[in-house]
């Protein structure tokens, strides 16, 4: 969950051409709601992402994720727990670099920093082809080709999916997220959390002892046994893991031709669903804002004008959204883009 509470941002402050985007904006995003974003020029769409991904700070309120303080916490921070796509889709890949080093840089996302951040293991390319061939782009038979050759559409959707791949976190992680993101007692949590990482390591150790001491077992059954104790021990710890990340895109097929944006919109309905993503989704096109998602959210001059959900939301219309948007709307204009490409 995501919530903007009481968030006020001001541009150029102190100056003649000081602008107020946000005054005292309040926001919760539940998990797994997929939110499409849409208002006229400077309603405050672009600055609403960038202050939940962290690329800007609010003047006042606070960002919190899963109920944790992350105000604070700097972009490249919280970079295990966000994935952004741009509207540029020479943004989000690097050009000379091959389809599987992005993905293994994005893969290792969270991890420590070192000199070789998008090295990858060869059970890694199984795991990368899996994933490139639910693009059905046929990108997972150019795994060795630099994505500068790519076209527009095929960055963009590899955009996507290293926006929402992400490596196992690691055990210290876990650990740490639960505690931090949890919404009772801390220390309590800790406790809890310290106690099962306990438990769940002496019980393998005890399992791996016996098959061990086993000597009617062949090698290949202790093997096997001892990879299920494994996947045993990893379930038990990985139960714990609090976070997934979320989805921001920033009109990521505005660049895109008609065909190729339906394209990845398809794609990036499928990878939302199938592991339900919080999502926030900004578009000038009335139509994607309709037909995506589950809640519709209106801006206006730094207002939420409009927030349109369930039942409500499949009934909308172009028509009914623009009767929406010029009753609640401050003298904002669409643009043209907006109008006209519906």
């Amino acid at each position: 969950m995501i919530e903007l509470k009481n968030i006020s941002k001001s541009f150029n402050t102190g100056t003649p051409n000081e602008a107020k985007v946000f005054d005292n904006l309040n926001l919760i995003l539940n998990e797994g709601d997929f939110v499409t974003v849409i208002g006229g020029n400077g309603a405050g769409k672009s600055t609403l992402i960038n202050i939940i991904s962290g690329s800007i700070s609010p003047d006042e309120g606070k960002v919190l994720l899963n109920n944790a303080n992350i105000t604070n916490m700097k972009e490249h921070q919280r970079a295990p727990y966000f994935g952004r796509v741009f509207q540029d889709p020479m943004v989000g890949t690097a050009a000379d670099m091959t389809v599987l080093e992005n993905l293994a840089l994005a893969y290792g996302r969270g991890r420590p920093r070192s000199l070789f951040r998008w090295s990858y293991r060869k059970s890694d390319i199984q795991t990368f082809i899996d994933d490139l061939k639910t693009l059905d782009l046929g990108l997972e038979k150019r795994l060795y080709q630099k994505v500068g050759l790519l076209s527009g559409g095929q960055r963009q959707a590899l955009t996507l999916l290293m926006a929402t791949i992400r490596n196992k976190p690691t055990y210290a992680r876990i650990k740490k997220d639960y505690v931090r993101f949890s919404s009772g007692d801390k220390k309590a949590a800790q406790n809890v959390i310290n106690q099962t990482f306990i438990e769940a390591k002496n019980n393998f150790i005890k399992t791996k002892n016996i098959i061990k001491a086993n000597n009617s077992l062949t090698k290949e059954e202790k093997k096997k046994m001892h990879a299920e104790a494994f996947a045993t021990y990893d379930k038990t710890i990985r139960a714990f893991d609090v976070t997934k990340p979320v989805l921001l895109l920033d009109e990521h097929t505005a660049a895109l031709d008609p065909k190729t944006a339906e394209k990845v919109l398809q794609i990036t309905e499928r990878i939302v669903t199938e592991n339900n993503l919080t999502t926030v989704m900004i578009t000038h096109n009335m139509k994607d804002a309709i037909r995506y998602g589950n809640r519709l959210i209106m801006l206006s001059q730094g207002q939420i004008i409009a927030d349109v959900t369930g039942e409500e939301k499949q009934k909308l219309t172009i028509e009914t959204l623009l009767k929406l948007f010029v009753t609640n709307s401050k003298n904002d204009i669409l643009s043209d883009s907006t109008i006209l490409g519906n």
